[in-house]
């Protein structure tokens, strides 16, 4: 049977993106490898809800993803050590996205 991170991150009093980072943490606490939740946050899913271009990281795809500043597969933790995002394969300014988010 297909395990699917499907955290909902509407959820009241958490923070967008939280719920995603906690989710792995139990996936492993409950007996998965750090590798298997990863997949089960990205490959999955996608495969799941068939979007073709997302979900790993090849050629075709719509190269979206993180770079951690530690392996998330010695701690899952790590996955919340992020030095940066991409889109597209565009990095993505989070100095200016956190700038507007304030309003400074």
């Amino acid at each position: 049977m297909p395990i699917a991170l499907g955290d909902d991150s509407g959820i009241e009093n958490t923070f967008f993106g939280f719920g995603e980072h906690r989710e792995l943490e139990l996936m492993v606490t409950a007996g998965m490898t750090p590798m298997q939740a990863i997949v089960a946050a990205t490959r999955t899913p996608a495969a799941l809800l068939r979007l073709e271009t997302l979900g790993t990281v090849a050629q075709g795809k719509s190269a979206d993803f993180v770079v951690l500043d530690a392996n998330p597969l010695e701690r899952i933790a790590n996955t919340r050590k992020i030095a940066s995002v991409y889109q597209h394969g565009q990095q993505v300014d989070r100095q200016a996205m956190r700038a507007a988010w304030i309003g400074r």
